[in-house]
């Protein structure tokens, strides 16, 4: 199979699973009305959780070195057994694409191009990031560590201009709410967005770099990443209150709200500019996955054929994913979490399991070995 495999560095690697995580700004809807002012804890209880499943990737990772998920499938469960997982994980790569296309579209047509027909945002944006896709990992990812810096400079100027309206008092007493809603927000957090990091596995082989120190960079981006979703959530929490409840977009909420040194004002722009350029990458790197995914399991010479009708079902799909905001939010809150579940943690390490029952780790091994010895 001659699907093109155009290498990346181990820095692209590391702030792609950054600016991956990054872009989930907009889901902090989904758990903040659940756990109100504890938000900024279920973050970093969510991100303890996902250690021991990342854990269970890096090791996936380091057992089959130059294998993605579909081929890893396949070598694990059998050929039919591995494509009928595989096809499931297609469809999961395709979802969270058009659920991720769809936000955007809301989210500017509702708080920037409001005339604008959403129809014409989707399209006009998919096709951006399917021509990012054709060029192929090495031009999606090329900017992520430009666009990490520049969230990250963003972030740090948006928390001293909003300091004036801080309450610190906001964050008192600490675990307030229910045990209840921190273990339903933590398992929201948890697979929306940081269990999402799963579509990396069909990226590692692509890596430039040792199988046995992928894992670091791995986890430096999902830290990162993780440290910013809390730094966002907590401004936020201090600049709103228990108000951040009552918004589907807080952090375009609390930029709203602020000047800088009486000369900056609007400074929601700044935050509506980095969240399409965040949606830009995701959606970027989620297509791309997707298309990879589907041509090693048709075992086509390239996926490039597959570009532009993929990108239409894409966008089709957006509008159909579901039906409105509203709806959205109960799914991200009610149905997903637990959804997404098998495909995060539950299929990824019964993977492992039964590999390591097979022995497949050190089969691979020796086949490596042999294929040195050759050389």
């Amino acid at each position: 199979m001659k699907t093109q495999k155009d290498a990346i560095t181990p820095l692209q690697f590391m702030f792609s699973i950054t600016c991956f995580l990054r872009s989930s700004s907009l889901l902090s809807a989904f758990f903040a009305p659940i756990s109100k002012t504890d938000s900024w804890l279920v973050v970093l209880l969510a991100a303890a959780v996902c250690l021991p499943f990342l854990w269970v990737f890096i090791l996936l990772m380091k057992a089959f070195p130059g294998k993605n998920l579909i081929e890893i499938n396949d070598a694990v469960f059998g050929r039919i057994a591995g494509k009928i997982i595989s096809a499931i994980y297609i469809w999961f790569f395709f979802t969270l694409t058009s659920l991720n296309l769809r936000d955007l579209g809301s989210f500017v047509g509702k708080s920037i191009m409001i005339k604008t027909p959403q129809l014409v945002i989707v399209v006009v944006f998919i096709l951006i990031c399917a021509w990012a896709a054709s060029h192929g990992l090495d031009v999606v990812t090329r900017y992520s560590v430009v666009f990490v810096i520049i969230s990250s400079i963003i972030l740090v100027v948006t928390i001293a201009a909003t300091t004036d309206h801080m309450n610190f008092e906001n964050f008192l007493p600490i675990l307030r709410q229910p045990p209840k809603n921190i273990i339903q927000s933590t398992h929201i957090v948890s697979t929306i967005p940081l269990g999402e990091l799963v579509t990396i596995l069909m990226i590692t082989p692509q890596v430039n770099i040792k199988p046995q120190k992928i894992g670091r960079y791995f986890l430096a981006g999902f830290l990162l990443g993780a440290l910013l979703i809390m730094l966002v959530v907590a401004r936020d929490i201090a600049v709103l209150g228990n108000t951040i409840t009552m918004f589907g977009l807080p952090s375009f909420e609390t930029l709203r709200m602020v000047s800088f040194f009486e000369v900056l004002t609007h400074m929601e722009i700044l935050f509506a500019i980095l969240l399409i350029i965040l949606f830009f990458f995701k959606i970027s790197l989620l297509f791309y996955v997707s298309i990879l995914a589907m041509s090693y399991l048709f075992r086509l010479d390239s996926y490039k054929p597959l570009i532009l009708p993929c990108a239409a079902i894409t966008a089709a799909y957006s509008f159909i994913v579901f039906e409105s905001l509203t709806k959205h939010l109960e799914i991200g809150r009610d149905t997903a979490p637990f959804m997404w579940v098998v495909f995060e943690f539950l299929l990824p390490l019964l993977t492992l399991i039964i590999a390591y029952i097979r022995k497949l780790p050190k089969k691979e091994r020796e086949a490596r070995s042999k294929e040195a010895a050759k050389v």
